[in-house]
């Protein structure tokens, strides 16, 4: 017989879950896959006017929920502006990149397989700064097979 392994839920109020920031965006934890069986890891984003990662491709699944502000996201050759409730899923390995269009923005980003959150925790120890450094941070987009398109 198999025992399966109660979890407990997840309750966060405004503003908990662990921080950290990449190139300006600053992020919060609200869940891994450790809270999740394994299955996703999501973020909540805030961000200023014209910051954002340039089109680019990784090997896991990304999906936006706008909650607060604009933000233009590209999918190929497509441009979406995205606002206040509006719901984005980018496929692993479409080219992709958005930026953020109103004074600020806050959003949340559910990456699957869960064990995407190495790149974003990663990053977030050597790319905390707007400052981008590329010496820095190719390792961490070789490792986990990100690729910038422009």
């Amino acid at each position: 017989m198999q025992t399966l392994t109660m979890r407990k839920p997840i309750v966060l109020k405004p503003g908990e879950g662990k921080q950290f920031s990449i190139l300006g965006a600053h992020f919060t934890t609200k869940a891994t896959g450790e809270d999740t069986n394994g299955a996703w890891t999501v973020y909540e984003i805030t961000d200023t006017q014209e910051n954002g990662p340039p089109l680019h491709t990784h090997p896991w699944e990304e999906a936006f929920y706008i909650l607060e502000g604009e933000i233009d996201i590209q999918i190929g050759t497509e441009t979406i502006l995205a606002s206040s409730g509006c719901f984005v899923n980018i496929p692993h390995n479409a080219p992709h990149g958005f930026k953020v269009r109103s004074a600020t923005t806050k959003f949340l980003i559910l990456v699957a397989p869960q064990g995407a959150k190495h790149f974003y925790e990663e990053m977030g120890e050597v790319a905390d700064s707007p400052v981008l450094n590329m010496e820095g941070i190719q390792p961490i987009l070789n490792k986990h097979r990100l690729q910038f398109m422009e």
